[in-house]
């Protein structure tokens, strides 16, 4: 179906062949076993997009066909991250493609699916070669996902987690967090949501000190504000030299203008260590001492001293 040797004719057909075998793949079509075809689908339909053909009904029906099971379960299966590994998601057309899709004018359908898709496959974007994006082009993506995520559908817990999967891959690339826009800085205020086993997210913690020397010479503020409140999310999960650093800013900023700040995390984590504490008291007794009921019961112990030990610094000060 992707070959290049294919007519527009060819591709007139496959797109009624493909509406009609993943058009309604929730409902009747048989489980998909393999994806690639869907992804040369895509991608060449992306392409056409790019180039200023309107596919938007191809572009969907694939991205549902592709994502389907990821939009009804916890995160993506092994059969999609092997397909989207072995797919070259970083050509120029996808990228193209992918970047028009995402624009404000177009639905929520097609940037919902267009934002899932990044969020599986922006890894291979900062692991190009060769810069997938011109500096400016990263700046009007940036603007774009932080329309989408931070206007239209911030408090939907899914579209929080992959948010925060493109911020921190960004983050970790000297590339593209310089084009990290000030209102995108605000997906980390759901920071606590993270999947703690995302590669990007732990290199970000294990290189702490970097960031934060990144985010002081930021000139709004936003950055330094939000990446900080983020260590005092995971305050449990630094390392001893970083903690002292952490400590040492906020006994200065209790003493300043930066109380409200710590106030503020101390907000938000509160209200983490209600919300998982009601988590924990929900679980049947056999399913405390299972594994996601264990880890469930360590985080909250690790949020309540974190919350405890920003309270020791600020002292009840308002």
């Amino acid at each position: 179906m992707a070959s290049d040797a294919l007519t527009d004719q060819h591709w007139a057909a496959a797109r009624l062949l493909a509406e009609g075998a993943w058009g309604n793949i929730e409902d009747s079509s048989p489980e998909l076993t393999d994806l690639k075809e869907v992804f040369e689908f895509l991608d060449h339909h992306l392409g056409l997009h790019g180039a200023g053909e309107d596919h938007t009904s191809s572009i969907i029906v694939a991205m549902d066909a592709i994502l389907s099971e990821w939009f009804t379960g916890g995160g993506p299966t092994p059969l999609l991250e092997e397909s989207a590994r072995n797919f070259n998601c970083a050509s120029p057309s996808f990228v193209k493609g992918v970047c028009l899709a995402l624009g404000p004018r177009n639905s929520l359908d097609l940037r919902g699916g267009i934002f899932a898709l990044i969020a599986l496959t922006f890894d291979q974007w900062c692991n190009s070669p060769a810069p997938v994006m011109e500096p400016e082009e990263m700046a009007e993506f940036c603007e774009n996902l932080a329309v989408y995520v931070i206007d239209d559908v911030i408090h939907a817990s899914h579209i929080q987690k992959r948010g925060l999967t493109v911020l921190f891959g960004m983050l970790r690339s000297p590339e593209w967090r310089s084009h990290i826009v000030t209102r995108f800085w605000k997906m980390l205020a759901y920071c606590i949501t993270v999947d703690e086993e995302l590669g990007p997210f732990a290199w970000c913690l294990q290189n702490a000190t970097e960031l934060l020397d990144f985010v002081r010479g930021l000139p709004d503020g936003e950055g330094l504000k939000w990446w900080y409140g983020t260590l005092w999310f995971h305050y449990d999960k630094l390392d001893n030299a970083v903690r002292d650093e952490v400590e040492r800013i906020a006994k200065d900023m209790s003493l300043g203008d930066g109380l409200s700040d710590l106030n503020l995390y101390l907000n938000l984590i509160g209200q983490e260590v209600v919300r998982t504490r009601q988590e924990v008291d929900k679980l049947p007794d056999e399913d405390k001492l299972d594994v996601p009921g264990m880890k469930l019961r360590t985080r909250l112990i690790a949020l309540e001293g974190n919350h405890h030990r920003l309270s020791l610094i600020t002292g009840g000060r308002r």
